[in-house]
């Protein structure tokens, strides 16, 4: 039950900053206007986080949590494009959109922040690698599999990026992400398919 309820003032506390670094548009809200706006003691923030920018750890992680999630309610048969392109719109949800088109501009334009999404961003793809697996029906251990869940993911860091640069709705930057994927670039390393 204590874990649970950390988990749960953690998760409360990262949204409520990232919410404060969307409003002020970067990271200067000092630790003591995040923690008064969380309604915690700065010394309870320092427990819970090292730095500012590590409190937007706890929400990424929910997001990468709930990607992987709705990855395995996919049919097994659905093909794992159309099953990442479902889960990210379902993760995302119309309750988080707007939140991730304000905050991905300010995690890729602060250092800090975009080491503390990377680091999430490699735990995706080890969260979604049992469905992903699941999905193309490989071993969980194997090339196919790790190639497939990176694929997966970076898609999904694609379609964030659009979200970020073009205010794209969620559904249309993940079908342009999936759609990216379908150009072998490393095949055809100029970029142009041979015909």
């Amino acid at each position: 039950m204590a874990t649970a309820r950390r988990t749960a003032l953690l998760l409360r506390v990262s949204q409520s900053c990232a919410a404060a670094f969307v409003e002020r548009g970067d990271t200067s809200t000092t630790i003591a206007e995040l923690a008064e706006r969380a309604e915690i003691s700065e010394r309870t923030f320092y427990r819970c986080f090292a730095t500012k920018e590590e409190s937007i750890w706890p929400m990424l992680d929910d997001g990468n949590r709930s990607l992987a999630a709705a990855l395995g309610e996919q049919p097994r048969d659905s093909g794992l494009a159309p099953a990442v392109q479902n889960a990210f719109v379902a993760s995302v949800g119309e309750s988080f959109e707007a939140m991730t088109r304000s905050l991905m501009p300010i995690i890729f334009s602060d250092a800090a922040l975009r080491r503390v999404w990377e680091s999430a961003t490699f735990e995706t793809m080890e969260l979604i690698r049992p469905e992903v697996a699941r999905l193309i029906d490989r071993p969980e251990t194997s090339l196919d599999t790790t190639a497939a869940a990176g694929q997966a993911t970076l898609a999904v860091v694609a379609a964030l990026r659009e979200m970020a640069d073009h205010r794209t709705p969620a559904p249309a930057a993940i079908n342009r992400a999936l759609d990216a994927f379908s150009t072998s670039y490393l095949s055809h390393p100029t970029g142009k398919e041979q015909s």
